[in-house]
């Protein structure tokens, strides 16, 4: 009786099989190699993003408080002998030039803030007066407004007087969606994008308005709804560490890579983020064509 497999047969087929699991381990190491050196490159694309991200909102700022403390240096401003009323007409003249500007508005070292039709409010308490009354540039995060309910930021300086005593503080409303469209034209792969939190964790600036208008806080989210869980774990660490990193969340159902970065005007967290497999398709498309190679040479 013929033997079912000869000495060939055998031979073909153990060396057949010695070359597969050769390719295979080879192919195995040649797509490990790849993502990392792509994971290494993402991740340096990203932290660099995210600090040419805050670098330039930070420029931006910047300028905005150059412009607040030229009107703030308007000798009506700083003169004493000047009325409220003549101060908050020519303010207004100002905020009429600028269509950025919601309100300016003088308030004195008492915490009185004075507007339109003999108005006056008692801002004391506020964080921007408390900053600015010291000799420090302010700027808020969103909030909204007890005046009229819409959502403003607001912009703060001393105000000098020849003598460089601190005879009042100026204060710059604009949109509280200001910084939201700083960053929407931010693209990180095909989907990904940027949003900034605040001190406390708040959303300040994202692509999706709504988030900023209710103030959403991802970590506090996450205390009822273990969706945001790993999200929060990402958002806690970028708030408690400055120095720029990458890590990794779910979100949704997808898998995230982020990256954050620390403003120096105000030390919120620029963050950047993109789902994980927009840089690894590359990556897949070799191992499959591996597997497809090795098939062919088993053949």
């Amino acid at each position: 009786m013929k033997k079912r497999f000869s000495l060939k047969n055998k031979l073909i087929f153990i060396f057949g099989a010695l070359i597969m699991i050769a390719a295979s381990i080879e192919g195995l190491f040649a797509v490990r190699i790849a993502r990392k050196a792509v994971t290494e490159k993402v991740e340096t694309h990203l932290i660099d993003k995210a600090n040419d991200t805050a670098n330039i909102i930070d420029g931006r700022i910047n300028a905005f408080f150059q412009f607040a403390e030229g009107i703030a240096r308007m000798p009506a401003l700083k003169n004493a002998d000047t009325t409220y009323q003549e101060k908050i007409d020519l303010l207004n003249k100002e905020t009429a030039f600028n269509k950025l500007i919601k309100l300016l508005a003088f308030t004195d070292v008492q915490g009185n803030c004075y507007l339109e039709g003999g108005k006056m409010l008692d801002v004391k308490s506020r964080g921007w007066f408390q900053q600015s009354i010291k000799g420090n540039k302010f700027v808020t995060e969103p909030f909204i407004s007890g005046a009229d309910k819409s959502l403003i930021i607001t912009f703060s300086v001393p105000i000098y007087d020849d003598n460089h005593n601190i005879v009042g503080v100026l204060t710059a409303d604009i949109d509280g969606l200001w910084f939201s469209d700083q960053i929407d034209d931010i693209v990180v792969g095909k989907t990904g994008g940027c949003y900034i939190l605040g001190l406390t964790g708040t959303t300040i600036a994202h692509k999706k308005f709504e988030l900023v208008k209710k103030q959403d806080k991802i970590i506090e989210n996450a205390k009822t709804n273990t969706e945001f869980s790993s999200l929060a774990k990402f958002a806690q660490k970028a708030l408690e560490i400055d120095e720029s990193e990458v890590g990794y969340y779910n979100y949704e159902g997808d898998s995230y890579i982020a990256s954050y970065a620390t403003m120096k005007t105000t030390d919120w967290s620029v963050i950047i983020r993109a789902p994980v497999h927009e840089f690894m398709g590359t990556v897949d498309a070799l191992r499959i064509s591996i597997v497809i190679i090795n098939a062919i040479i088993f053949i």
